[in-house]
């Protein structure tokens, strides 16, 4: 089996001893599968995965919590595609998400016409067939995630440790699927290569979709696992680009009609030359959110100027403002040593000038002992010193006052 450097050697410009080309290696390392060998290794994680979902779907709360959902499907709260996992491709008279749907619900329904706690007994109380059916139809993670839950709030801590035994075999199974098909991941990442995210960046997203393909893979889908994977591994990988590849993060389905738009007026310049897809794509283009580049503020027109610099901070104070406030605070110092010790400090206490806060007129009454009454007429007679004062013309054109 050839290495996967020979693969590198076609213009990656991958040097040795770096992190992507130690891993390219250990990639490389793992042979491809054969048709048995794939069959083998699907076996022991279909097998795996059913024992560890049957932990927790074999019990009471975990068939309520399944007969819960599939009630919300029936008053079409939520879709059976949000339960169900489907085919990659649906094969003319094949049963349907929704036709697998309605037969969950009458083998559930039936049961619990028949029966006061009908998901009661484990296997010796007739659920075992509940169960079958759903290891043969599958389900989803997210909905897995939530019967678990409801399994373990009432089964507890052994019923909990029991899963996570189930989990972790489940884990070591999937382990040697998943490194024989990471060359898929390559082949597919290849392809998106030269965008807005770096080859390593797509190779760790289609890993993900690879993951994440082994937990609904269905024997009833009549697919090659890579077939299936792939899909996963693709889509990942797009997601991805919608969602990291730009600073400010558009809507999903934004960048996927972009997308299309784009691909429609490729085909159309190619056969036809610019018509209807081309003025679509112009036009949502022209749209500023979509098409206008994020600037950073270290960039600027030239070497020596930030953008920063040219941009105005409205909170900020003009240094004209800071003298003018400055001159203003020094005059009143000036002007209130001409009036007398008295009528300073209640100046002074009223406006909090030296102090923490402006003080109320019955504060200052207290402090120098007169009513509040009384500290106004002495403030009015403080104010009239300083209007007819030495510095009253000053404080008139700074203040803006006539």
């Amino acid at each position: 089996m050839a290495r996967l450097s020979t693969y590198d050697d076609k213009g990656s410009g991958i040097q040795p001893g770096d992190g992507l080309g130690a891993y390219l290696q250990e990639v490389g390392s793992h042979e491809l599968l054969s048709p048995p060998e794939e069959h083998l290794l699907l076996g022991n994680l279909i097998m795996a995965r059913h024992r560890w979902t049957e932990s927790f779907l074999g019990t009471e709360a975990g068939l309520q919590a399944v007969w819960d959902d599939l009630e919300k499907w029936k008053r079409e709260e939520i879709s059976a595609r949000s339960i169900i996992p489907g085919p990659p491709k649906a094969k003319p008279g094949g049963k349907d998400v929704e036709a697998l749907a309605e037969r969950l619900h009458n083998l559930f329904a039936s049961r619990g016409r028949r029966i006061a706690r009908p998901f009661a007994g484990g296997r010796k109380g007739g659920v075992c067939p509940l169960v079958r059916a759903l290891l043969w139809v599958g389900l989803r993670p997210a909905p897995l995630e939530r019967y678990k839950q409801a399994a373990i709030k009432k089964g507890g801590a052994r019923l909990e440790a029991k899963i996570h035994g189930f989990r972790r075999a489940f884990i070591a199974e999937r382990r040697p699927l998943i490194e024989r098909n990471l060359r898929l991941v390559l082949s597919v990442a290849r392809k998106f290569e030269g965008g807005p995210m770096a080859y390593v960046e797509l190779i760790q997203e289609g890993n993900l979709g690879l993951i994440r393909s082994t937990e609904s893979f269905s024997a009833r889908f009549s697919v090659r696992f890579s077939t299936y994977a792939y899909l996963w591994i693709r889509q990942a990988i797009l997601r991805a680009l919608e969602e990291k590849s730009r600073t400010i993060r558009l809507p999903v389905n934004v960048t996927q009609n972009l997308r299309k738009a784009q691909k429609e007026a490729m085909m159309e310049d190619f056969e036809n030359g610019p018509g209807e897809a081309r003025a679509k794509l112009n036009d949502m283009l022209a749209n500023p959110t979509v098409n206008r580049p994020v600037l950073s503020l270290e960039s600027g027109p030239d070497d020596e100027t930030r953008l920063g610099d040219l941009v105005g901070d409205k909170n900020a104070v003009a240094p004209e403002q800071e003298v003018i406030a400055a001159d203003i605070r020094a005059l009143i110092r000036d002007s209130l040593v001409t009036l007398p010790e008295r009528h300073q400090k209640i100046l002074r206490m009223r406006f909090g000038i030296g102090a923490d806060r402006p003080c109320t007129l019955g504060e200052i009454g207290k402090e120098i002992g007169v009513s509040a009454e009384r500290v106004r007429q002495l403030e009015a007679a403080a104010f009239e010193r300083l209007r007819s004062g030495p510095d009253a013309v000053r404080l008139a054109e700074l203040l803006g006052t006539s």
